[in-house]
């Protein structure tokens, strides 16, 4: 028994310091590559009513991806027309809240979900008419024959 009472000891004591961190750490701990550095973090500026302001040191966000739409708008619009894109005149385009994921644009027999969406909405004109073309966050536009405002007093950038 006592020979068990030694072994049992030795396999404790054995397992208490292998468990220990080791007394000689002299590697440096390695940064994680998939998180930017704390320092690289850019705070924005002090919120001046329900919108943050953005940090007027950093770039504008670029407007090739609204302009790319627009021109997406045009040609569709010309070939629908069967016009040249010349005639066609831009009115608006913005980013905008939907009321549900129809994004403004319902179609008979659909069903959405009845949620705030934020997309865009681009209007454009010939001949004395509007015409307007929704998209959602992903940019894919769509025709709207019989569109539906935006929803009122929603933040555009959500």
């Amino acid at each position: 028994m006592n020979k068990h009472l030694t072994s049992l000891i030795i396999l404790l004591a054995l397992a208490l310091t292998g468990c220990g961190a080791p007394a000689a750490a002299t590697a440096e701990p390695q940064p994680n590559p998939t998180h930017e550095p704390l320092s690289t973090i850019i705070p924005l500026q002090p919120t001046q009513g329900d919108k943050p302001q953005m940090n007027p040191t950093l770039p504008a966000p670029s407007t090739s991806g609204m302009e790319g739409m627009i021109e997406k708008a045009k040609e569709d619009l010309a070939q629908r027309l069967s016009i040249p894109m010349s005639e066609i005149s831009f009115v608006e385009a913005r980013a905008v809240t939907w009321s549900d994921g129809s994004l403004g644009c319902p179609q008979d027999g659909m069903m959405y979900a009845q949620v705030l969406t934020a997309g865009y909405l681009v209007k454009l004109q010939y001949d004395a008419r509007e015409f307007e073309y929704h998209a959602g966050q992903d940019g894919a536009l769509s025709y709207c024959k019989n569109p539906l405002p935006p929803a009122e007093g929603a933040p555009a950038d959500t």
